[in-house]
């Protein structure tokens, strides 16, 4: 394994570790968040997708059920995109923006997990 591959999936792998970790530690915020959305069933959504993340994240550094880690991550990612990233639907500006470039980072993540997926299966 190259040396720069091992960086960053040790990076990816930290990166989902710690988002899943947040949407526990810091789950009141985003359960009001995930309401002012209009996320069904806010409180599971956040557990649920902290804990896909912590998982997914965890199956990244130890190389372990990568299909079904990338996969979580994946559908975690689009699902965000287009429920909570909803740029569209904003009328500050400032808002729209914030909500654009996360709409934007998460289907990048999720499409470069694609082309790692793709070197799993």
């Amino acid at each position: 394994m190259s040396p720069l591959f091992l960086i960053g999936r040790i990076v990816l792998g930290i990166y989902f570790v710690m988002s899943g970790l947040t949407h526990v530690t810091k789950s009141e915020g985003l359960i009001q968040y995930a309401t002012m959305k209009k996320v069904p069933m806010p409180t599971a959504a956040v557990y649920l997708s902290g804990l896909a993340m912590f998982l997914g994240g965890v199956g990244i550094l130890t190389q372990r059920f990568l299909p079904i880690s990338y996969g979580m991550l994946i559908a975690c990612l689009v699902i965000f995109a287009f429920s909570i990233h909803d740029f569209w639907n904003e009328q500050d500006a400032t808002m729209k923006m914030n909500s654009m470039i996360g709409f934007q980072k998460n289907l990048a993540i999720a499409a470069a997990m694609c082309m790692l997926l793709s070197m799993v299966v």
